[in-house]
C-alpha cells in the first residue's frame, strides 16, 4: 500500500510540473513561475561559484556580475546596494546569501515564507550606526554579538536576537578531501583582506605599501602562500607579485559569498588586513592567526550629506579606536594564544551565541517571541 500510495504521489507530482510548464494553470502557473526564476538564480550563481573554485591552477575569482531577469549584467551601473532577488521581504537580507545560509542550515526550505526578521547584513560597532529601520511586518532583528542586539532592542524596542559569526552558517564550496589537498600543495597561507569602498564611501591606501607589509608578514610568520581576496569593486588586475593568488568572491548578491569566504579561510593559516571590519571575527571563529597590515587607509565621506555622513564618520572613529585596541592585543599576544583579541572582538561577532539547529528553526519561524536577556 505504502508503495502505490507513493508512486500516486510521484504521478500527480509530475502531472503538476507538465501543466505548470505548460501553462495550463493560468494566474497560478504565474505565481510559481516567480519561484522558479529565484531558483534559476540560485543555481546561475552556484555555476559561477563551481567553476571559479574548481578550476587548476587555483585562481578563485568569482564574476561580479549579477543575475537579474533571467540573465548576467554588469553591476557597475546598478543603484547603491540593489540586490535583483526577490526571496525574502527586506531587499538587503539577501546581501552575501544570509537568508540561504540559516534556511539552510535550520533546515528550511531555501525559497519559501519569507523570514519575520531583519537580517543585518555586516558590522556596526557604534551605537548610533543603522542598517536597516523596522517595517510594519518587523518581527525583530537577526544579528551577530550581544552588544549590537542590545543596542537594537533599546533604540526600536523589538527582539533582536545575536547568533553569532555569519561565517559558522556557510558551508565551504569545496569537498574535505580537496581543501586538505589544496593545503598540502600551498603550504601555510595567508590570507589578505584589505579596507574597501562600498557604493557611497570611498576608501584609499597606499596599495604598494600594503604589499611592502604583506611581504614582511609572510617572511615574519612563515608563511609560504598568499591568497589575496579583492572587492568586487577593486580593478581586475592588480600590480602583485605574480605567485600571489588574487581571488575574488563576487558581488553581494552572490548568495554563496560567504560560502566562498569560508572556503579562503579553510585554507588559509592566518589573516591579514588594515580595517575593523566583519572578515576579522569570520577568521577568529575559523581559528585563523590575526595580523594587522600597518597602512592606514584614508575614508572619504563627500558623496554622502546630513545625518548620514555624521553616521558614518562616527562609525569609522569607532573602528579606528578598536583598530587600535586591537593592534595592541596582537602585539602583546603570547605565541599561539589570541585570548585578548576574542576578548576584543566577542561583544561584536558573538562567538558563543551560536545557534543549534531546533533553536534556529524556532527563532526563524518566530515561535521565540521574547528577547534572550542581554
Amino acid at each position: 500500500m505504502a508503495e502505490r500510495l507513493a508512486g500516486l504521489r510521484e504521478r500527480l507530482r509530475a502531472g503538476l510540473r507538465q501543466a505548470l510548464r505548460a501553462g495550463r494553470l493560468g494566474p497560478v502557473g504565474r505565481l510559481e513561475r516567480l519561484d522558479r526564476d529565484e531558483w534559476q538564480g540560485l543555481a546561475a550563481y552556484r555555476g559561477l561559484v563551481h567553476q571559479a573554485f574548481g578550476q587548476r591552477p587555483f585562481a578563485p575569482q568569482v564574476s561580479a556580475d549579477l543575475w537579474d531577469r533571467h540573465s548576467f549584467r554588469s553591476a557597475a551601473s546598478t543603484k547603491p546596494f540593489f540586490s535583483p532577488a526577490r526571496r525574502e521581504l527586506e531587499n538587503s537580507s539577501h546581501h552575501y546569501g544570509h537568508d540561504i545560509q540559516l534556511k539552510r542550515h535550520a533546515g528550511l526550505p531555501l525559497i519559501g515564507a519569507p523570514l519575520p526578521h531583519l537580517l543585518e547584513h555586516g558590522l556596526k560597532v557604534s551605537r548610533e550606526a543603522t542598517f536597516e529601520s523596522p517595517r510594519p511586518w518587523t518581527r525583530g532583528y537577526l544579528c551577530m554579538g550581544p552588544l549590537r542586539a542590545r543596542w537594537l532592542r533599546e533604540r526600536f524596542g523589538l527582539p533582536a536576537h545575536p547568533i553569532g559569526p555569519w561565517i559558522a552558517y556557510a558551508r565551504p564550496l569545496l569537498k574535505a578531501e580537496a581543501i586538505s589537498q589544496l593545503r598540502a600543495e600551498l603550504g601555510p597561507t595567508l590570507l589578505v583582506v584589505l579596507a574597501h569602498s562600498w557604493d557611497q564611501v570611498e576608501r584609499r591606501m597606499d596599495l604598494g605599501r600594503c604589499v611592502a607589509e604583506v611581504r614582511s608578514l609572510m617572511e615574519a610568520g612563515g608563511y609560504h602562500s598568499l591568497i589575496w581576496l579583492r572587492h568586487w569593486k577593486d580593478p581586475e588586475r592588480l600590480p602583485l607579485p605574480p605567485e600571489w593568488i588574487l581571488a575574488c568572491n563576487g558581488h553581494r548578491s552572490n548568495p554563496w559569498f560567504l560560502d566562498a569566504m569560508r572556503t579562503l579561510l579553510e585554507l588559509s593559516d592566518g589573516l591579514a588586513s588594515n580595517a575593523f571590519g566583519t572578515h576579522l571575527g569570520y577568521g577568529v571563529a575559523l581559528g585563523a592567526r590575526l595580523h594587522w597590515i600597518e597602512a592606514e587607509a584614508e575614508q572619504d565621506l563627500s558623496a554622502l550629506a546630513g545625518a548620514k555622513a555624521v553616521e558614518e564618520a562616527g562609525e569609522w572613529a569607532e573602528r579606528q579606536r578598536l583598530s587600535a585596541l586591537l593592534r595592541q592585543a596582537l602585539a602583546s599576544a603570547e605565541p599561539g594564544s589570541q585570548d585578548n583579541v576574542r576578548r576584543l572582538l566577542d561583544p561584536y561577532w558573538g562567538f558563543d551565541a551560536l545557534q543549534p539547529v531546533p533553536a534556529l528553526r524556532d527563532l526563524l519561524l518566530d515561535r521565540r517571541r521574547s528577547a534572550p536577556a542581554a
